[in-house]
């Protein structure tokens, strides 16, 4: 899991050009100008974006309350978005590309599954006219998106990470609890205060985890993770390395991997688990 960068032009300028996108009369009415019945929300949407950006700012957007928009202006707001947009499709290379051209196609909300679709932040039904608004699209896999759904605070608190604005730590807070049998390997993932993280922050990453259920996913993934790792040390000890040097060598390359992908990367933390347990390197010997 890794911070991404957030856009960092005009919101509502984006908003503006999302509407000049769109054809200029309803397609299941082409008597109603629908340009200019969206335009003609502007003064009270860019009020609330100057809101938004200043609760981003300071990230509280939890404290941000919506207009109140509803029927025909309501349903004309979310007709704004598409993820099938040309602008949204750029925003979505934009958001997923870092300086150096690498793509980051995994969603950082599960580090699972590939990004194909944006998750609005802050949900587009309580608030549809931040339904275009790029800080508030979020690059994300459907499996994310449908767990999410419509929560996002609880008593204004947030029960989601922010991965543009919640800095994640270099500490480590996932872990895996090994069991080792003669015929099986068997773990669980597992959340766990252990390196004086900041309280508030671990409490909203571990409640991130669990709305997104996402311990017991990352178990039913690693299964190419141990084969992958197994295959590696038998490669290894063909070559003539001793177990050591292979552990070694692993646990290198789970640093490297760790800079890239993030510090709790779940398969990183899998694989550094168990090349360290003494019961599962027995089983080579």
């Amino acid at each position: 899991m890794k911070n991404l960068p957030y856009y960092n032009g005009s919101a509502f300028d984006f908003h503006k050009d999302i509407i000049n996108s769109k054809h200029e009369f309803l397609k299941s009415d082409p008597t109603v100008n629908y340009r200019n019945l969206i335009s003609s929300l502007n003064p009270d949407i860019k009020v609330k974006y100057d809101e938004f950006d200043d609760k981003f700012k300071a990230n509280q957007l939890q404290y941000l309350n919506p207009f109140g928009f509803t029927g025909n202006s309501k349903d004309n707001l979310l007709k704004l978005y598409s993820y099938k947009s040309s602008i949204i499709k750029r925003l979505k290379v934009m958001l997923t590309t870092d300086n150096q051209g690498r793509v980051f196609s995994t969603c950082q909300n599960c580090t699972i599954s590939e990004v194909n679709s944006f998750d609005h932040f802050i949900p587009k039904e309580e608030f549809p006219e931040f339904v275009v608004n790029p800080k508030n699209l979020f690059p994300s896999c459907t499996k994310c998106n449908s767990l999410k759904s419509k929560a996002w605070r609880r008593n204004n608190k947030r029960i989601f990470l922010n991965l543009y604005l919640d800095e994640l730590p270099i500490e480590q807070y996932l872990f895996v609890d090994v069991s080792i049998t003669k015929d099986e390997v068997d773990f669980s993932y597992l959340i766990d205060y252990q390196n004086n993280i900041e309280l508030g922050l671990f409490e909203l990453i571990k409640s991130h985890y669990k709305e997104l259920n996402l311990t017991q996913r990352f178990k039913e993934n690693s299964d190419a993770v141990v084969s992958e790792l197994d295959s590696s040390i038998i490669s290894s000890l063909n070559h003539m390395l001793s177990i050591n040097e292979i552990q070694s060598i692993i646990l290198e390359d789970c640093t490297r991997q760790k800079s890239f992908f993030g510090y709790n990367y779940w398969k990183v933390i899998l694989k550094e688990s168990l090349i360290k347990n003494k019961d599962f390197l027995i089983r080579y010997q």
